[in-house]
């Protein structure tokens, strides 16, 4: 909470007790059945004003003083010493109020002489409510600390997750691409610049636009056609994919990088250079509703031994970005992968 606020709330609750004291005085009848405002300006507000300021320095004392520094460091047997030292300390004060401060500007507060006893019983009766303030505003503050710093390490904790969730995207894709550019140059190809251009691309938005939680859907799918037309240089063409997009692409933001893990695991395990097998991938969106579709026939001539590429990491990177906003379905039918995905975009 911001230090002024709270000095305001503070301050608020002192002028609140105040003007209740005040308003106790006016209603029994002290000052007469007319009210003489002379004598209230004169008597009654400064006695009033000088008790609410000891009970305001003695909420203070335990606030500030006798609750971290005896209550939270030792036991609760030091801090109630502490707190009849506390009360012991503040007797002799309402009591030389009450009979010297107070007699001079013609108040008495009891019809019986105060004595020293007395003035302890006083003390202690009045300031009970602000002993019980103290510990609950303290521990209070304490549990809001806590929850704060807490909430804190859980986004540092889930940011540095997910850039390191992220940046295990990058080198598998890399590692393949610029294995196809280098067999390019290598055959002196005319692609080999249009093929170092797109991936220029995929690098500036690997660097730049994905280090945003969330970017435009219409980058996200951008950096999507790329890595197709790289996949179809680097196979000279013999790379057979459907990529249709339905709907209106307009302000939807996506997590970067979420897709890229689903298309690479098919051009790694999926037969993609068969024209009666094409790999399907199908985007729809319907306002905020995103869908991602992905259908591709399994090569079991091409087993890979280390399995998919990031399944479980794009599985941990939804759950982190989308709780309860996302459904994903991963199955196979027959000889055919499938993913489905739904996720209910943020603005």
């Amino acid at each position: 909470m911001n230090k002024r606020i709270l000095f305001y709330l503070h301050f608020g609750y002192w002028l609140l007790v105040l003007a209740q004291s005040l308003w106790e005085a006016l209603g029994t009848g002290v000052l007469g059945t007319q009210t003489d405002w002379h004598l209230f300006f004169l008597i009654v507000l400064p006695v009033k004003m000088l008790q609410t300021g000891c009970l305001a320095l003695f909420f203070y004392t335990n606030y500030l003083l006798l609750i971290p520094f005896v209550l939270k460091r030792k036991n609760i047997g030091y801090y109630v010493l502490s707190l009849v030292g506390c009360v012991l300390i503040f007797s002799p004060l309402y009591y030389l109020m009450e009979q010297i401060v107070y007699p001079k500007i013609g108040w008495k507060s009891y019809e019986l002489d105060l004595d020293f006893s007395f003035a302890f019983i006083i003390t202690l009766s009045a300031n009970f409510v602000n002993v019980f303030l103290g510990l609950l505003l303290s521990y209070l503050m304490d549990w809001r600390t806590l929850r704060a710093e807490k909430e804190l390490a859980e986004k540092e904790q889930l940011k540095t997750e997910l850039a390191f969730l992220k940046s295990q995207v990058n080198p598998h894709y890399l590692f393949n691409t610029i294995n196809d550019i280098y067999a390019l140059t290598q055959q002196q190809s005319e692609e080999a610049p249009e093929a170092l251009l797109k991936l220029s691309e995929l690098l500036r938005y690997m660097l730049r636009e994905s280090d945003d939680r969330y970017v435009l859907l219409s980058s996200e799918i951008n950096y999507l056609e790329n890595v197709i037309a790289l996949q179809k240089i680097g196979q000279k063409g013999n790379t057979y994919i459907i990529f249709e997009i339905d709907g209106t692409i307009g302000n939807q933001k996506i997590a970067p990088l979420i897709l890229i893990n689903f298309v690479e695991n098919a051009f790694k395990h999926g037969v993609f250079r068969n024209s009666e097998d094409p790999i399907h991938i199908l985007i729809s969106v319907d306002g905020r509703t995103f869908n991602f579709y992905l259908k591709n026939k399994i090569n079991i001539s091409k087993k890979d031994k280390t399995g998919g590429i990031g399944l479980a990491n794009v599985k941990r990177r939804l759950s982190l970005l989308y709780p309860n906003k996302h459904k994903l379905s991963i199955n196979q039918q027959n000889d055919y992968f499938i993913v489905d995905l739904k996720i209910n975009l943020y603005d």
